[in-house]
């Protein structure tokens, strides 16, 4: 047996690296430190200058290289939107100031080393960025949509620039290539190109990829992995760090990929599970002992480490002293932004090969990277738990939209288009499901059919998710327990109309429903291609009355933002908006106010026209006829409706309850 040749096996490799995912976590955290410096310490005593266990192995630094750039692609495919732009004040401050401060204090150190000037700016750079190794940490502690974490990946962006633009300057002087601002015209011109290519191309391509080639979940997360490997090649070849590249192309589907969805599980599977853990033990295999033991490296490993540490401190503290940020905050801030990883060791080799220093440079920066992610994995390991998940006032209705199946399917692309509509800007996705009251073998399986022609309709329109199946003895009871169990923000109901008894009963269940159930309702009655019309929301005075103030703020929500979805402003009346502001609702939405009449019908009639869309909250359980006079003149309506929260399922009183054996109509 020639084990030279095993051990340069990928088998042998990627089976020594799997043991240790499985593994070098589980030994971390029993001896009371994080999971991932087990997976750095033993990636280092598996490594060619220890124990020699996995000498060498290409295939493990191209998918540790990838696996940076899968860590950083998560933070922007999971950043919530909303919270990244009420926080932008913050991401900029605290991304000025842990660049600046750091840089300074590196530069300042490398001088005082005796370092040239030129090098010592390059060097102090490495120290502006940081690399968001812990941000799967947080994201298990449910703080992504936090003020600081949002602060944080924002921050990622903007020192991630800084730090290019200085190391293209610098090479760019040494080398001769450019002047500074030539050099700096084209890294704005390549941004320019990336923000292009990750911001609206791509995208594009996928939106019409899943509504059309891609049905299937796989083909589905094939492409969003090509958009990570080629944003970072795009990013490379504009002269960009592929890094911001993965960033940019994360925003960019954000809103193709709601966090609760399907296909977002896969992908953060497939990341978690291999990719980032396999970058961290290629991290772990560069660190030699033999170099730290010199004394030139540590003379510089110990300032770099004291310009990082003190700076990145500096620039948490001040930040929490200006936004009023709590101790636990802050030192988040500072344990996430410490970390240092691929682009600063990237920046390093640049360096280096251009001969601004040598190696006592290349390898004291290698323990300033190895110091900097244990300070990372312990510091959020310890302030993480201090900081209490976000407890929003009101979720957003299109969080998660849950739309029951009931009767046929006539109709049902219009009902999860409108679904889409008002999921999509919320980050959120739309859930359908088939009521079962039977458990009858040929109604089971009429409804499995029926299941998979849900399904395939979802997904011609872009969407991911499975439907799903509920089984009770009741239509409300069962969908109330669904909405509870997956803890949906609004209930979809499509209504036909009242004409015939079939509607009749299915109108009858729509008032057992809404009556039923603690959830935000919307009853839809649509027209074929109802997404061309205005949007067009009825407030009448008694909306006004205390009791009825939750469905007309929950109208005028979901009618703002199906008028934003539309790219137009909400019609409104005949209350004025200042009349809706007095009572407490807020109008966010550009308004077109048109007084009139208050009674519903007549007003409908006066300032829509078949094709709108109009949006009225109902203060009962059912469709008044007066809409339904609305619905038959061409005009498609949504009736919402919100009830005052019920504590438990158990509490929720169905007043009509189908028996078993009988199916929704007859």
């Amino acid at each position: 047996m020639n084990w030279a040749a095993v051990q340069m096996s990928p088998a042998y490799g990627f089976t020594i690296v799997g043991l240790i995912i499985l593994f070098g976590p589980l030994i971390a955290e029993r001896l009371r430190v994080p999971g991932l410096l087990g997976l750095l310490v033993f990636g280092a005593v598996i490594g060619p200058n220890m124990l020699d266990v996995l000498p060498r192995l290409g295939g493990l630094q191209a998918v540790g290289s990838i696996g940076v750039l899968y860590l950083i692609f998560l933070a922007g495919l999971q950043l919530d939107l909303e919270a990244f732009v009420r926080y932008r004040l913050i991401s900029a401050g605290f991304g000025l100031l842990t660049a600046v401060i750091p840089m300074a204090l590196g530069t300042g150190v490398a001088l005082y080393l005796g370092i040239d000037p030129r090098p010592a700016i390059l060097i102090g750079s490495f120290w502006a960025s940081f690399t968001l190794i812990a941000y799967p940490t947080v994201a298990r502690y449910g703080l992504t949509k936090t003020r600081p974490v949002a602060a944080i990946v924002g921050a990622s962006a903007i020192t991630d620039g800084i730090s290019l633009v200085v190391l293209a300057l610098i090479v760019g002087a040494e080398t001769g290539d450019a002047s500074g601002a030539r050099l700096v015209l084209n890294i704005g011109l390549g941004f320019a190109v990336l923000a292009v290519y990750c911001f609206v191309l791509f995208p594009a391509i996928a939106r019409w990829f899943f509504t059309g080639l891609g049905q299937e979940r796989t083909l589905r997360y094939i492409l969003l992995f090509v958009g990570l490997t080629s944003s970072a090649v795009v990013a490379e070849l504009v002269g960009v760090e592929p890094l911001i590249g993965a960033f940019f192309i994360g925003v960019g589907l954000n809103r193709l990929v709601p966090n609760a969805s399907p296909l977002m599980s896969v992908t953060d599977f497939f990341g978690n599970a291999f990719f980032i853990p396999t970058f961290l033990i290629s991290v772990g295999l560069i660190f030699d002992p033999a170099v730290v033991s010199e004394w030139a490296t540590i003379r510089l490993a110990l300032g770099f480490v004291a310009a990082l540490v003190t700076g990145k401190a500096i620039a948490a503290w001040l930040t929490g002293r200006i936004f009023g940020l709590t101790p636990a905050d802050v030192g988040l801030l500072f344990s996430m932004s410490v970390a240092q990883a691929a682009a600063t060791l990237a920046a390093t080799i640049i360096g280096y090969n251009v001969g601004l220093y040598g190696e006592d440079v290349v390898n004291a920066v290698m323990v300033v990277v190895a110091v900097s992610l244990i300070v990372t994995s312990v510091g959020t390991k310890r302030f993480a738990p201090r900081i209490p998940p976000p407890v929003e006032e009101r979720r957003r209705p299109g969080e998660t939209i849950l739309v029951p199946v009931l009767g046929e399917i006539d109709g049902l692309r219009e009902l999860l288009r409108l679904g889409r509509s008002i999921a999509t800007p919320a980050g959120g996705f739309v859930q359908p499901l088939v009521p079962v009251t039977s458990t009858q073998t040929a109604n089971l399986a009429a409804n499995r059919s029926r299941r998979a022609e849900v399904d395939r309709e979802l997904r011609e329109l872009g969407g991911d998710a499975e439907t799903m199946l509920r089984v009770n003895r009741s239509v409300a009871a069962g969908l109330q327990e669904a909405a509870i169990e997956m803890d949906a923000s609004l209930l979809l109901l499509g209504w036909p109309g009242p004409d015939d008894l079939r509607s009749w009963m299915v109108g009858a269940t729509y008032s057992e429903i809404v009556a039923a159930t603690s959830v935000p309702v919307a009853i839809a009655a649509l027209h074929p291609e109802p997404t061309r019309g205005r949007v067009v929301l009825y407030t009448g005075t008694e909306e006004l009355v205390p009791g009825n103030l939750p469905s007309m703020r929950l109208a005028l929500e979901l009618a703002g933002t199906l008028a934003r979805a539309r790219g137009q402003g909400l019609v409104l009346g005949p209350l004025a908006p200042s009349t809706l502001e007095a009572a407490g609702l807020a109008v966010t939405t550009a308004v077109d106010h048109l007084d009139g009449d208050q009674a519903l019908e007549e007003w409908a009639a006066a300032v829509t026209q078949p094709g709108d869309l109009l949006v009225f909250p109902i203060d009962d359980s059912s469709i008044q006829p007066s809409a339904v006079r609305v619905y038959r003149s061409g005009r498609s309506v949504v009736a919402v409706k919100q009830n005052p929260e019920v504590a438990t399922a158990a509490a929720v009183v169905t007043p009509m309850t189908l028996p078993v054996g009988q199916t929704l109509g007859g």
